[in-house]
């Protein structure tokens, strides 16, 4: 080796060796932690935006039918409708409040869903059918109409316990004036007010509708309870569920009357099956959507085999009409026409 390289040699400075740290410098800091078993723990991904996200949709305005054909709430609110009453009625039909629809009409019981004037013809109360526009009409067949509160709300649940407390007595003032033979109360909720004014008691969960033991105050008139006409009616939704009240309604006034009872139309003994109420609807659902004939009404089904009826040409059903001609419902062989909402709302825009 040359004395040049021997020399650079020997001036690099010798490197330190590596010393040991200690284990008190490194306790200090946290171990690496170990993952468990089990499963991986799950990755937020990233909501992916939709095409619709970004689009703005406009939702269709909700149909409104106009059912009062223009006349605005406020005014219908303001409407009453006039009492039919005169002396010595055989029965005076006793409501709870107009509605919006009697108040626009200024008719009683004009809903088409409602079951009394149906009921009425059906237990031949009235001799012929007869609408709402008739109901000034039925004091030739001593049936008169009133209310317990004369205020139209859209609902009977409007309307407070006090109203119907002081409504009460009003309507023992009219009756006690008139005098009919029979007060018939149209809902069990109208007659509860009424008892727990007059006789102190509220109606029990088993009551019966029908003829009660008490007569009104200061009067010799008879009570009976009907179930609401009104098809919302729970207990007894169907116009055949019903009549069998309006029969005895019948031989009631027959029996103060001192007519002889008819034989033609008996009462039989009832009980509301609710399973068959329920598959009887089914069935008639069923039709409807195959397009089959039914009677939204409740009533008898109209057929083309039915038989020829005198004055019915051959080949055409009872209550159907033939060709070009307008339908007419044939009333005593049981054929009621579906009644349409609309058609039945009267033009009284004009009168």
């Amino acid at each position: 080796m040359s004395g040049g390289a021997m020399s650079a040699a020997n001036s690099v400075p010798p490197q330190p060796l590596p010393q040991e740290v200690p284990m008190e410098a490194t306790a200090g800091k946290s171990a690496p932690k170990k993952r468990g078993r089990g499963r991986p723990p799950k990755v937020k991904q990233a909501k992916q935006e939709k095409i619709t996200d970004t689009m703005k949709v406009e939702k269709k305005p909700k149909r409104k039918i106009d059912r009062f054909k223009g006349t605005p709430e406020s005014e219908l609110l303001l409407r009453t409708l006039p009492d039919h009453l005169s002396p010595n009625l055989d029965i005076v039909i006793i409501g709870i409040n107009p509605g919006l629809m009697a108040a626009y009409v200024g008719h009683h019981y004009p809903g088409p869903g409602n079951h009394l004037w149906k009921c009425l013809y059906m237990s031949r109360l009235i001799d012929r059918p007869m609408t709402a526009m008739d109901d000034f009409k039925l004091i030739n067949n001593g049936i008169g109409f009133t209310n317990v509160v004369e205020r139209t709300t859209p609902g009977s649940k409007d309307l407070s316990r006090k109203e119907m407390m002081e409504g009460a007595k009003i309507l023992v003032g009219k009756l006690q004036k008139y005098q009919p033979r029979i007060a018939a109360f149209n809902g069990k909720s109208i007659y509860d007010a009424f008892s727990s004014v007059f006789f102190g008691k509220k109606l029990k969960k088993d009551f019966m509708f029908g003829q009660q033991p008490d007569l009104v105050p200061g009067t010799t008139t008879r009570i009976f309870v009907m179930p609401s006409s009104s098809a919302r009616c729970a207990q007894f939704p169907r116009a055949q569920d019903k009549v069998q009240f309006y029969l005895r309604l019948k031989r009631l006034r027959n029996e103060l009357k001192g007519i002889q009872e008819d034989r033609d139309i008996e009462e039989t003994d009832y009980s509301f099956d609710l399973i068959k109420a329920i598959e009887d609807a089914k069935r008639t659902k069923v039709k409807q959507e195959k397009g089959l004939d039914t009677d939204t009404c409740g009533g008898a089904h109209v057929h083309v085999d039915t038989p020829t009826a005198p004055g019915v040409a051959p080949g055409v059903a009872p209550g159907v009409a033939a060709a070009g001609e307008a339908p007419q419902p044939n009333w005593d062989l049981g054929v009621f026409p579906p009644m349409d909402f609309v058609d039945h709302i009267p033009d009284i825009t004009s009168q």
